[in-house]
């Protein structure tokens, strides 16, 4: 038996579709891929990464440099990034950028006692923190997403750099 061709079933398919969409989280994640988000904060940290060369600080050769994740929403939560061993007296500056979305991205230092040492928790949805350790050893670089746009997930990106 053959089927017939029915515009009321596209149709139908169609307006399914659509309506899923817009059912969803309202970010095109599905269509477009989370990759998008990941290269608007990565235009944005590169910004500051930039800035960071003009005031003498670059990446920190043979070590580790570059951290992000995909973070919820949360005057709260904390996001532990990276930890890494800093040195005594040397300066460094840690920068990290959310995606078109974010509208507030924090960033703070934890030493090994887990004693909060630095924090940038201005309303931007970028974060600059400059730090110089007293004394050397492992610390812990955490984020946080504090607002988004209509509360989405963003992709959040941090860079460590030492001043030259």
């Amino acid at each position: 038996m053959k089927k017939r061709f029915s515009w009321r079933r596209v149709l139908a398919v169609c307006l399914t579709c659509v309506f899923a969409v817009l059912a969803g989280e309202g970010r095109a994640v599905a269509q477009e891929g989370q990759g998008v988000y990941i290269t608007q904060a990565s235009a944005r940290l590169t910004k500051l990464v930039d800035a960071g060369n003009k005031k003498g600080y670059q990446l920190h050769n043979n070590s580790f440099s570059v951290g992000g994740g995909w973070l919820k929403q949360s005057a709260e939560k904390w996001v532990v990034l990276y930890s890494i061993q800093l040195t005594a007296g040397k300066e460094y500056v840690f920068l990290a950028a959310g995606d078109d979305d974010a509208k507030d991205v924090d960033l703070r230092i934890q030493d090994s006692n887990n004693e909060e040492v630095a924090k940038d928790d201005k309303i931007y949805p970028e974060a600059v923190v400059v730090f110089r350790p007293k004394t050397s050893g492992l610390y812990t670089i955490s984020a946080r997403l504090f607002d988004s746009r209509e509360n989405y997930d963003c992709v959040v990106l941090s860079v460590m750099m030492v001043k030259k």
